[in-house]
């Protein structure tokens, strides 16, 4: 199991990625001029508040886990994460994977992972056993059963 999870891409070109080495690939809002290649890939996306296209929210089940996928900034994710964590303990999801802040993030919190990986091109990589968070060059792994 191999999911990606970008967000705030903005203005840079995602057609390079090879997204189909991933089960899944989400992109928490912000994709600026990559929604061609968002779409024609199939990525699993949210709008974020610099785009005019998608849904603000998406639940997502994804190999027997629940996912709330969303940009944040609904929930003022930049000024604490209490509106997020209550959105995701209302929905009753296992993860919430969101964006908004420009950085790297993870918690949990009410038996709830919250992932946010920061502004493209920092990303994460999730597999079975770890969360890999990538940041300028470097590598942090979270272990962590799926």
């Amino acid at each position: 199991m191999k999911l990606l999870l970008i967000s705030d891409s903005h203005s840079y070109d995602l057609s390079d990625i090879s997204f189909q080495k991933y089960d899944f690939v989400f992109h928490a809002g912000d994709y600026g001029r990559s929604i061609a290649s968002l779409e024609q890939n199939k990525i699993v996306y949210v709008r974020g508040n610099c785009d005019l296209i998608g849904e603000k929210y998406k639940v997502i089940e994804c190999f027997g886990k629940k996912i709330l996928l969303t940009h944040g900034n609904i929930e003022n994710v930049k000024y604490g994460f209490e509106s997020l964590i209550y959105k995701a303990m209302e929905l009753e999801v296992d993860y919430c994977f969101f964006g908004h802040t420009h950085t790297q993030t993870y918690f949990e919190e009410e038996n709830i992972r919250f992932i946010n990986p920061g502004a493209f091109p920092s990303y994460v990589l999730i597999t079975e056993d770890a969360v890999h968070l990538y940041h300028n060059g470097r590598k942090e792994t979270k272990q962590m059963k799926w």
